[in-house]
């Protein structure tokens, strides 16, 4: 991943998080992995990866007028399809010319992208990193030799307030946040209503994605978490498991994207 070295955050010059890009190892996914986890956001031609490509657009404009780069994907409640949509939206960007990628998982108490992408729970993830216990070269993995690097996370028994508010979570953040211009950054968050994680995590990010399940999230849980992550702006949403024949295919979700009004 190309990294510019140093740029200013405000306040102080921050180094990027990668300080040796070349030590990020590469992991070989078959596709048939990817199939069975539900990976398509790396086909730009397939239908099923339609909606990924949809807010993708909207993300991209938007982060050229506003300068996005840290983008959380959050839900109000658990099992609604948010690692499937943050996994699947960074592998959409990933196929944009020369835009590198990486996927972060910060839902500590039940990290899920690691499964998506096959990855052996023995091996460091950012609790790791977080902890101390491990560099973050040792931690992430490209994805066949695509331009998408993934930080996973694997269950441990940690304070996670702690971690999310410790000096190396700001190292984190700092470090993410100098990767050069053409790097965007998708944070897998917790569900809003689990516990305070995502509130801190939502403070460092420039914008999110809300995911919703047809029949299950309200409006009153969309406006709480809206009102619990400002003033962080919602830039859109994504309604999975869409029952209805508007805006949906064989492969069962359905997708709105937009500025907050959607409900």
């Amino acid at each position: 991943m190309q990294a510019n070295p140093m740029v200013d955050d405000g306040t102080a010059m921050a180094r990027p998080l990668f300080t040796d890009p070349t030590a990020i190892r590469s992991v070989a996914v078959a596709p048939e992995q990817l199939d069975a986890q539900n990976i398509v956001g790396f086909r730009n031609a397939d239908t099923r990866a339609r909606p990924f490509k949809l807010i993708r657009s909207q993300i991209l404009r938007r982060s050229q007028d506003e300068g996005l780069k840290l983008i959380g994907v959050t839900s109000a409640a658990p099992n609604v399809g948010k690692t499937f949509v943050a996994s699947n939206l960074a592998a959409a960007l990933s196929r944009i010319g020369d835009m590198d990628v990486v996927l972060l998982d910060l839902d500590l108490h039940r990290p899920a992208v690691a499964g998506r992408f096959s990855f052996d729970p023995k091996s460091p993830g950012v609790h790791d990193f977080l902890s101390g216990e491990a560099p973050i070269e040792q931690v992430a993995r490209r994805i066949n030799d695509e331009r998408l690097v993934v930080i996973p996370g694997f269950r441990r028994d940690v304070a996670t307030g702690e971690l999310l508010t410790s000096d190396r979570s700001e190292q984190l953040f700092a470090g993410l946040r100098a990767l050069g211009p053409n790097v965007m950054v998708v944070v897998d968050m917790p569900p809003i209503f689990a516990d305070d994680d995502a509130v801190i995590i939502g403070q460092r990010l420039d914008g999110y994605v809300l995911v919703a399940e047809d029949g299950r999230t309200t409006a009153k849980q969309v406006r709480e978490t809206v009102r619990m992550l400002s003033p962080t702006p919602l830039i859109g949403s994504v309604l999975n498991r869409y029952r209805s024949q508007l805006l949906t295919d064989e492969y069962g979700y359905g997708m709105s994207y937009g500025y907050g009004g959607y409900y």
